[in-house]
């Protein structure tokens, strides 16, 4: 179980107010609710713990929701890659979920855009190769992201970019680049609207080439994420969600 494989050897104390929260529903409509907070080892150490609260009051519900993070848990375990936000343990204790992660303490490429706006190309270059090292890295192991976005990309004070929140990744099963079965990632739209690609709002029930949809969904969404940093915005921002699917598509 989450609290017995992954537990980290000291104690944890979460600050007060949370970083980040998250709601969202997943392709089982199930509605996830997340936060994120900043913790203090007690061993020093600053870390992040991100927290989901099962619903006690809906066994299933629960079961999935807690099925679906174990799965997050087993990828991030398996990435070591200085691009990719470092998984440190995990924990169940009265119907709550931690997962303690690496502390980014320079924020969102998101953030960063919204407070000096558009970046020089010299850092946007800077900031692009590392996303993509991040996200070859994830290809070469078979995982898709399925969400890069800036709000996505943090920063360290250093200048190294981390890619974050696996909620939505998936190993794919072929290890090579012939023709599977991806019926599985075909059915399951994650992402949000404005850095998906085109083929994500068109479920299709045949056989597709794994390389030709998962990974190829990926780069779609880098080369959103790096419009993002140099325009400061997203592609066809000025669209509602549902516009902007209907002129992708």
């Amino acid at each position: 179980s989450l609290s017995q494989a992954h537990t980290l050897s000291c104690a944890v104390f979460l600050s007060n107010i949370p970083e980040k929260t998250k709601s969202f529903t997943t392709a089982g409509l199930i509605a996830s609710h997340y936060q994120v907070y900043c913790g203090l080892t007690s061993q020093g150490q600053l870390i992040a713990v991100k927290q989901v609260i099962l619903d006690s009051s809906d066994a299933d519900a629960a079961n999935k929701e807690y099925s679906r993070l174990q799965g997050e848990v087993e990828l991030l375990k398996t990435l070591r890659h200085i691009n990719i936000v470092g998984f440190l343990g995990t924990s169940l204790q009265q119907h709550v979920v931690s997962i303690f992660m690496e502390y980014i303490p320079g924020g969102s490429i998101a953030s960063i855009i919204h407070r000096f706006g558009p970046l020089p190309e010299r850092v946007l270059a800077l900031y692009t190769q590392q996303i993509l090292e991040g996200v070859a890295y994830l290809h070469v192991n078979r995982v898709i992201h399925r969400d890069l976005k800036g709000n996505n990309v943090m920063l360290m004070p250093t200048g190294v970019i981390k890619l974050i929140d696996f909620g939505c990744a998936r190993r794919l099963s072929c290890m090579h680049h012939t023709t599977c079965n991806s019926v599985d990632l075909l059915k399951s739209v994650h992402g949000t609207p404005y850095w998906m690609a085109p083929e994500t709002f068109v479920l299709s029930l045949q056989i597709i080439n794994e390389t030709g949809y998962g990974r190829k969904s990926d780069i779609w969404s880098v080369g959103c994420t790096v419009f993002e940093m140099a325009t400061g915005k997203p592609p066809l921002a000025h669209m509602d969600k549902m516009a902007k699917q209907k002129s992708t598509v």
